[in-house]
This record gives structure tokens, sequence and C-alpha cells, in this order.
């Protein structure tokens, strides 16, 4: 149980910070000490938790936050992936980055021409790669998407959602901000894991935990994809004619049908979407799940 709202002073904080463009620990910490006097600067950030939980307030950077206006419309929602190969160091180092640059080539291409994304991935200390784009239902045909191009590497995901009104960059790397921290944090948790994995996160504690225990049953799901059914799925998520599949693979329609059902892939897509509408409805859902 978290703390009672009373304790928060919420309607108190409201009226002190409605101004603010920003609210640092340093300001709850002294706002809390006017309330109560003497108070523990780790009994402030679990009331800042608890703040965030509520959606009282909500983050702008790091160690930063603001007042959360219910009425504001989220117009610029966008999620950050970011992924990085497994053992990509036991490969050869040239080798491996050709490989990964042309893989990203080709990824690159079909989100522009297929999904119409004005975005693309970019590579980062040689075995990291992400993009931004912007918050929608493709969530999980971009995920499974960039998995079957990197084929046969095997790669580890965080997903960070948010709204960012910075400027934004073509190069993600290049730019800051909490989702971009968000999502770098996610992955470093999961730098010892050997195969398929990812996390979620957006700001919303409650949330994001029902969104990471779906995660590792799709995780799973994908974790048992063969790599003739990968290459089925990518030209299933690029949306090519099915005569061309057929002859580029050279099978026959029922082995490419067999492939794909064997896949899970519609499974998995079906998880991914209902990943995002809980996260398209986050602050109501974390509301519920918080009282």
């Amino acid at each position: 149980m978290g703390i009672k709202k009373k304790k928060l002073h919420i309607e108190e904080l409201k009226n002190k910070f409605k101004n603010y463009k920003k609210i640092t620990v340093d300001d709850f910490y002294e706002f809390y000490k006017d309330v109560f006097g003497e108070i523990k600067r780790s009994t402030v950030r679990w009331y800042i938790y608890e703040l965030k939980n509520n959606n009282i307030i909500k983050n702008i950077s790091r160690g930063q936050y603001k007042i959360e206006d219910p009425n504001e419309k989220i117009l610029n929602e966008y999620i950050v992936i970011t992924m990085d190969i497994v053992k990509s160091t036991n490969l050869h180092y040239n080798k491996f980055n050709d490989m990964l640059k042309n893989k990203i080539e080709k990824i690159n291409n079909v989100i522009q021409n297929f999904y119409g994304y004005d975005r693309i991935y970019n590579i980062s200390q040689g075995d990291e790669i992400q993009i931004l784009i912007p918050f929608d239902r493709n969530l999980g045909n971009i995920i499974m998407l960039t998995l079957c191009y990197l084929v046969p590497f095997k790669s580890r995901y965080a997903i960070s959602l948010g709204d960012f009104d910075d400027n934004i960059k073509r190069n993600s790397w290049d730019m800051n901000g909490p989702i971009f921290w968000n999502a770098r944090d996610k992955l470093e948790k999961l730098k010892n894991s050997k195969k398929y994995d990812g996390l979620i996160v957006s700001g919303y504690d409650y949330v994001d935990k029902l969104c990471n225990d779906i995660l590792p049953l799709i995780n799973n799901t994908i974790d048992r994809i063969t790599e003739k059914q990968w290459e089925v799925i990518r030209y299933e998520l690029t949306k090519k004619e099915m005569e061309q599949a057929l002859n580029e693979i050279n099978i026959k329609k029922s082995s490419y049908y067999d492939r794909l059902q064997i896949s899970n892939l519609e499974e998995i897509l079906k998880s991914f979407k209902a990943i995002y509408e809980i996260m398209n409805k986050r602050r109501s859902v974390n509301q519920c799940l918080h009282q």
C-alpha cells in the first residue's frame, strides 16, 4: 500500500508549484520541511515516488518534475527503441560492423517505405542501435521487423515511452531526455541476458510492471522462432506480394503458411497490441491499479 494521499498534502503542493516550470528534489524537500518540520531526504524521495504514481507530477528531466495537468493533451508521444546485440564481442569486429550496417540499412529502408516513418535506426558503440518514432499501434511490427532483419544476431531491447518536445534530430543518440535515459537504463539491466529479452518503461510504475509481466511471455515465444520462420516473418511484415515471397525463398504456399503459423507471429503481435492499449491508457490504468 502506498502513502495516504492526505499525508502527501497534494492540494497545498499543487498551489505551491502550479506556476513552476520545473520542480527539483530540493523544492520538494523545502515544501515538506515547511509542512512537517524536520524530515529525511529519503522520506521526501518516497513522497516524490508516490506523487508520480498518483499522477500528480511527472518527470521532465532527471531530478526535475512538473505538476501533471489531467486536462493537458499529449500531442507529441514517442517511443525510443534501444537494442544491443548479444555476444557481439565474440565476432570479428570489422566483419560484424559491416554486417550490422547492412542489416540496419535494410531495416531503415522498410521502416521508411512500408511504414512511412521519417525516422531511422542509428548505430552507437559498435553493437547498439536506437530509433525514436511516434507511439502508435505499429509498436510490435517494428520490434519484430527489426529482430527478423537482425537474424542470425540475437538482441536485447528496451522500449521507453513519453512525450518529447525538444528538437528532434535524425540521429537519436544526439538527443537526451527521460525517454532516452530510461531506455538506456533498462537495457543496462538486461546486459547479462543471453537470449531475446526486453523491458518497457513509461514512468508509471504499476503499468510498467503489468506490461513487463507480459513481455517475458512474448520474448519466450520469440526465442523459439527458427531462421526459416524469421524469413517468412520478414516477408509478412514488409507486405510483399505472396508470389514474390514464394519465388524468392523458393517454397510452396502451404509451407509459407505453416512456418508463419508455427512462428506464432499473430499471437505475438496481438500481445504487443495489448501492451500498446495499456500504455495508451496508462494514466487511468495506473490510477486504478494504485488504489
